[in-house]
């Protein structure tokens, strides 16, 4: 049954179970695979990396879950704090990543949302120290991803409702950094564990730091290798520009094209397109990721970076093609 006031079907329940597992899993992949590479050919600009930032992105979904209409599903709230902490005896910069589907009504009713990413991450450099997620929806997830530095292995915890005898738990340092999300555990136990060597590694969220802080050229192709806590994955990243309609050619965008990339086998996977601002911010404005079943897409809404406001991003939208230009 079609609901004409939204564009929204009315679904079975195993359905609607199959939206939320399709929206989460873009969700995610819009607004943090932002993968950046180790082939870089610009220099560093490190004094950027230090500064605070706070960014508010809509998104929105089209697709065959909405009826094939253009629908605003959540907020995210992005935010890298200002100065350091320590994480296992390294200076880190922490950032957080808020996602809710609160304000948009229909959304919140079909499949709410409540989900949180934190990064630590190190200021020169971008390698990751530590991760937490908690994802609210029917059923809580909450982990931890921690990079041990020193010894070269990545370990993945996972809360469980009751110990199970074979996890390893985390040292009590970064157990109190798992309490920041409101979650105190009963049971943090181990669920992977996988060598990550001593070289670059990074988490979704310090392989965008890392892009931000290099001085990308249009025809640059990067590789970039990550942890997500179960496997390790490299990602290839394409950067051409693209201007603005009825703006001057130096207002022009860094357009990044996204996607996992395996040498040996020749297999890339499916595409995330990111959209840079051209200054020495390299602020995201727009991701936008397309799947069989739809669309997903964030645009940068408002925000401060480095203390310089932003604001009043919004690209003309069409379902299913890539755009080549953007209306203010």
């Amino acid at each position: 049954m079609h609901d004409g006031k939204y564009g929204w079907h009315k679904m079975s329940d195993e359905r609607c179970a199959m939206s939320r597992y399709v929206l989460r899993a873009k969700l995610f992949l819009g607004l943090y695979l932002f993968s950046f590479g180790l082939a870089y050919g610009g220099g560093i600009q490190a004094a950027e990396t230090s500064l605070p930032e706070q960014l508010t992105y809509k998104i929105s979904y089209q697709g065959i879950f909405s009826g094939f209409i253009h629908l605003d599903i959540a907020r995210a709230d992005l935010r890298v704090a200002e100065g350091t902490v320590n994480v296992s005896g390294r200076v880190a910069k922490v950032a957080t990543l808020k996602v809710t589907t609160e304000p948009y009504r229909k959304a919140e009713v079909l499949f709410p949302v409540r989900y949180q990413y934190r990064s630590w991450y190190e200021p020169d450099g971008e390698n990751a120290l530590l991760v937490t997620e908690s994802l609210q929806v029917d059923e809580n997830s909450d982990e931890m991803i921690w990079f041990d530095r020193d010894e070269g292995v990545g370990h993945r915890y996972e809360v469980k409702a009751a110990a199970t005898g074979g996890g390893k738990r985390p040292p009590l340092e970064l157990l109190r950094k798992f309490a920041d999300l409101q979650v105190w555990p009963a049971v943090l136990e181990e669920s992977h564990q996988q060598g990550i060597g001593s070289g670059e590694m990074f988490d979704h969220f310090s392989m965008m730091q890392r892009l931000r802080v290099l001085d990308l050229q249009p025809g640059q192709v990067l590789d970039l290798p990550v942890f997500t806590g179960k496997q390790l994955k490299n990602y290839r990243v394409v950067v051409t520009s693209e201007s603005i309609e009825g703006k001057t050619e130096e207002s022009a965008l860094l357009k990044l094209q996204i996607f996992s990339y395996d040498a040996a086998e020749n297999d890339a996977g499916q595409k995330t397109y990111i959209w840079l601002s051209a200054d020495d911010r390299r602020v995201p404005l727009r991701f936008y990721a397309e799947r069989a079943f739809g669309y997903l897409e964030a645009v940068l809404e408002s925000g401060e970076s480095g203390g310089e406001s932003r604001g009043g991003f919004t690209p003309a939208t069409n379902a299913f093609e890539q755009l080549d230009a953007f209306y203010f």
